[in-house]
């Protein structure tokens, strides 16, 4: 065993000492099993088809983006949404491009192109993320012990936004002097990067239309209340009885704690549903931690499942498109 081995084993053990001293030492465990076992199956179900029908949502709201570059059917946008997501929950983050690589792959629609309309989805979710939270924020009623949760919530929600509204601005910009970025690098002699660059804008053609723009919006704000409906939902099937209001918090929390996570495994959506739930709903840490692997099952695997099935029927194995994913990737980063 060499040096870096025996110290990543004592950190280790150390690690699962204090767990177990600060956690786990009065751990009820038949608080934590009953929690696992006990849903209800109604319930259940509507999570998981409301779940399914945020990807309708989201299919719509991606055909709109594309109409001012190419008519795509919502059909294979809906399974290019699922396919795509369920490659983020597989492999992370760097998964991204699945999406994009899928509609190039059937639709023949440009890879910059598509992904422009990614990266404005993006930000637009994280724009109805912030609002929803603001709406949860003025209506719901948490105990007086919760206000310092609240307050940091906020700092993070504020950030988010910040973030989320200047890159839209950087978007419109790009989207307004695109000619004169695009001539620019071609007179540098990098025509390919230029072609790159006026593909990415032909994705943004969107922001020149007013109607698209309101439209893509209030499709932003129907599916983030069909989100806040699937996680309501989620609650009720484990058994939780929450306001709309106190739920959302939880969802907004654990969407941020969602971007630092270990690719199938998961971290940083237990960790916020965790934290949100034994602070601001004052769950009991067994029933928390149940909960959490619970809704964490929940939120991933029905899309997983459906993604695998049909990449099965249209005889592509996983395999393969992850390959395709990960060789695309590494031509753009």
């Amino acid at each position: 065993m060499n040096w870096k081995s025996l110290v990543l084993f004592i950190l280790l053990v150390a690690g699962v000492i204090l767990l177990y001293q600060n956690f786990l030492l009065d751990f009820d465990w038949a608080l934590f099993v009953s929690s696992l076992s006990t849903f209800h199956p109604g319930w259940l179900a509507a999570s998981v088809a409301f779940s399914l029908m945020t990807y309708l949502l989201r299919a719509v709201r991606w055909r709109v983006l594309l109409a001012p570059v190419k008519r795509v059917p919502t059909g294979p946008l809906f399974w290019a949404t699922i396919v795509g997501f369920a490659a983020i929950y597989i492999l992370g983050r760097a998964a991204e491009f699945a999406r994009p690589v899928w509609l190039t792959r059937t639709q023949q629609v440009p890879f910059t192109t598509s992904m422009a309309t990614i990266i404005v989805e993006r930000f637009l979710d994280a724009l109805m993320l912030i609002a929803v939270f603001a709406l949860a924020l003025m209506t719901v009623e948490l105990p007086g012990d919760a206000a310092v949760v609240l307050s940091s919530l906020k700092n993070a929600g504020w950030l988010v936004a910040g973030i989320a509204a200047a890159s839209m601005a950087l978007l419109f910009v790009l989207r307004s002097h695109v000619a004169w970025i695009a001539g620019y690098i071609r007179h540098t002699r990098f025509p390919a990067v230029a072609a790159l660059v006026e593909d990415f804008a032909r994705g943004l053609s969107f922001v020149g239309s007013t109607r698209i723009l309101a439209t893509v919006i209030l499709h932003s704000a129907a599916l983030w209340m069909v989100i806040a409906l699937q996680s309501w939902f989620m609650f009720f099937a484990m058994r939780l009885d929450f306001s709309l209001a106190a739920v959302t918090l939880v969802m907004v929390a654990v969407a941020i704690g969602s971007l630092a996570q270990l690719p199938g495994i998961g971290g940083g959506f237990q960790v916020a549903w965790i934290f949100c739930t034994t602070t601001l709903l004052m769950l009991p840490a067994e029933q928390a931690a149940a909960t959490a692997l619970f809704a964490f099952v929940l939120s991933y695997a029905p899309t997983i499942i459906v993604a695998a099935l049909y990449l099965l029927a249209q005889g592509i194995s996983v395999r393969e498109f992850t390959n395709s994913i990960r060789h695309t990737r590494s031509e753009f980063v």
